[in-house]
This record gives structure tokens, sequence and C-alpha cells, in this order.
């Protein structure tokens, strides 16, 4: 007896090599951070210094993404570029790691820019198109790969230093990790799969345009919000031990407990946003952890401090996803388009809202920035609530 193959692509191949792409991408980038302070010293580079090449990865990063969405994934194919992405960025973070002077340490930061603007948009496209041909909601599983990406990053590279020995044979065993990931890939993606994922030639014409409309007011609303979450990440362990007064040990804590909600909010996610609807989940439960944030920052007692960041990672975690959602659905032609375009513009949050954080920090205090982090997500969540569904049944 002969049984037929099914025609249409498993779905499942691409779907992991996404998640597995953003995770050992971020995972690299946590345990970098961890490093920096070794690696400043190293080559002698004031901290402050540091976030001109911060600057150089993000200007590599915008146009990286830019060139996938618009030409590189329509003509070459998501899952094509993806196995390539993975290996060059597995490359160039060994290679920014380990540089030993200055001028190498700074030019290699817009290749590792470049790279992670591929993985991105790439990851993103493969996503929305299993959404799409689905039916299920993926986009929270997507972000969640972030989210347990850098954390373990973090904890990785923490329980590395602790040992003493030379970062560099860390480096080297992600390089090898990130190699053997994009070598996998393109094995496991078929290439007589991987033209599925190229736009009609019709498309490609289409391509090179501004952003506007819906993908322009998404974008900047992800952008705000993405630009000031690095208030949390950035700012957090410093104001509880020089404002809240507590041991160097413990400050830590508020990442900790905002990570940990964010996990467990988008592993959760789509049965959450069944369960209780896009409206309350993106919206109402949102301002609800943004004025217990504002509460605890004006107490100034930890132990409400704490559980005000597991409250705002938990009801925070969800909104990036359900704006990209909202946005496919309102353009489910090019559902994978536009959402890769809001990551674009998103990405620009990282590049202008850590200086302006760091003026207000520095001229003001720290605890105003946590009041301008609430405001901003306050009103993204005020303005978003309108394109948010209200039925939870309907929720797929």
């Amino acid at each position: 007896m002969v049984i037929e193959t099914v025609s249409k692509p498993p779905l499942i191949a691409p779907i992991w090599m996404a998640r597995l792409a953003i995770i050992i991408c971020v995972l690299s980038f946590g345990n970098w951070f961890v490093f920096i302070p070794w690696k400043l010293d190293l080559i002698m580079l004031a901290k402050n210094d540091f976030g001109y090449i911060l600057f150089l990865f993000g200007i590599g990063s915008i146009c990286a993404m830019q060139l996938s969405s618009k030409v590189l994934i329509p003509h070459f194919g998501a899952r094509a570029l993806l196995p390539i992405g993975t290996v060059f960025f597995a490359i160039a973070v060994y290679l920014w790691a380990t540089a030993t002077s200055l001028p190498v340490f700074a030019i290699m930061a817009l290749p590792v820019g470049v790279a992670f603007g591929v993985i991105n948009p790439c990851s993103a496209f493969l996503t929305v198109q299993a959404e799409q041909e689905t039916g299920k909601r993926l986009l929270t599983l997507h972000h969640a790969c972030f989210s347990i990406g850098s954390l373990s990053g973090v904890v990785i590279g923490g329980l590395f230093a602790a040992t003493g020995i030379n970062p560099t044979y860390l480096f080297s065993y992600l390089m090898v990790v990130g190699i053997s990931l994009g070598v996998s890939f393109y094995f496991i993606s078929d290439t007589s799969i991987k033209k599925a994922d190229k736009a009609p030639a019709k498309e490609k014409q289409k391509r090179f345009r501004l952003p506007n409309g819906d993908t322009l007011l998404f974008g900047a609303i992800a952008a705000v919000s993405m630009g000031t979450v690095g208030i949390i990440l950035d700012w957090s362990a410093l104001w509880l031990t020089r404002d809240i007064g507590v041991t160097l040990a413990l400050g830590g804590l508020g990442i900790f407990a905002y990570n940990g909600a964010e996990i467990i909010a988008r592993l959760f996610g789509a049965q959450i946003i069944k369960r209780f609807g896009e409206r309350l989940i993106g919206s109402t439960a949102l301002i609800f952890g943004c004025l217990t944030m504002i509460v605890a920052t004006m107490s100034k007692e930890l132990v409400f401090i704490i559980i005000a960041f597991f409250a705002f990672g938990l009801s925070s975690a969800n909104f990036l996803p359900l704006l990209q959602g909202a946005a496919a659905k309102r353009h489910q032609e090019k559902a994978s388009e536009i959402v890769t375009d809001i990551q674009t513009i998103s990405f620009t949050g990282f590049l202008f809202g850590p200086p302006i954080v760091g003026l207000i920090a520095e001229y003001v205090s720290i605890a105003a920035c946590l009041y301008v982090l609430c405001i901003v997500w306050m009103l993204s969540a005020l303005i978003m609530r309108q394109y948010f569904s209200t039925a939870a049944a309907s929720q797929t």
C-alpha cells in the first residue's frame, strides 16, 4: 500500500528555528553584558563612550532589518536567510567579545548589529506566517524567547564570572553553539520549502516605501515602550542599592522579578489572552500594573517594590505581541511585512531611549525615570485599547 505524503510543508521546524535563533542570540547578549565591564577595562574604554559603540550596533541592526524585510526575505526566503544570519551572528559576537584593540572593538559592533538585523525579521516573519497558517497565537511565545534568552544569559554569565576563568572560553563555546544551530537550521529546513517564504514578484516592486498609517502608529508606540523598558533592566539595581538601601547582592531582585513574571506571562500568553480577551490583558491589566508600580515607587518599601516589578512584568509582557497581532489582523494580506516593519521602527527606541533616560536619572532621579516608564506605558495602553478585541471567546 502506497501512502501519499502531505504536500503542505510542516510548520514545526521553522517555528522552532525562529525561537532557537532568538534564544541563542539574546542569550549571547546576556552573557556579553555581564562581561562588558571586563572588556571596557581591558581596552581602556570609558563607560559613557560605550554608548556610542552601542549606537553603531543599533544603526547596523535597523539598516539590516529594513534590507532583510524589503529585499532579502522577498527574494531568498526567511528560512534560507535565518541559518546564514545565525552563523554570522555567532562569529561576529565572538570577534566583538575577544577584540583586544579599541578600533576593532568599535568596528565589530556594526556586523553584530547587522547579523541581529537579519535574524530578528526572519524569526518574526516565520512566526507570523505560522500564525496565519495554523490559526494559533504564536507571537507571545516568540517574545517569551527574548525573555528566556536574556535571563538565561545573565545567569550563565554570572555563574561563569564566579569561576574566574577567562571569558574568551565562554564566548568560544557560544560561537560553536551558534554555528552548530545555524548549520542545523539549514539541513532541517528543506531547500524545496524555502521558496515558499518568497513574496510574489508583483509584491517585490512595492517593497520600498516609507512607513505610514498603522505601521507608523503602532511602530511609534512600540518604540516608545521599548525605549523605556530599559529603565528596569539598566537602572533598577542602582536605584535599589543607592536610593532604597538594599545590599549589592539583592540589587538584582527587581530585574529577576520582572523577567520571571515576563517569562510566565508569555509562556502562557495564548491561554491567558483566550481566557480574558485582548483588551483586558493589553490595556486594563497593563494600566493596573503601572499604577501598582507608581504606588510602590512612592512607598520605597522593598517588598512592595518587588511585588510591583513582578506585577508590571506580568501585565506588560504581552503588550507588544498583542500590538503586533492587532496590526497583522488589520492587514492580513501583508501581515509578515507589517510586523517586521513595526519591529524595525520599535528598535529606534533602543537608540534614543537610553540617552534620554540617562539624562533624567542624572539630573532628576531614577525614581523619576520609573514614573516616566509608568506614564508612557499607560498612555500606550490607552491608545491601543481601541484596537484590541474585547471578546475573549474569539481568541485562538
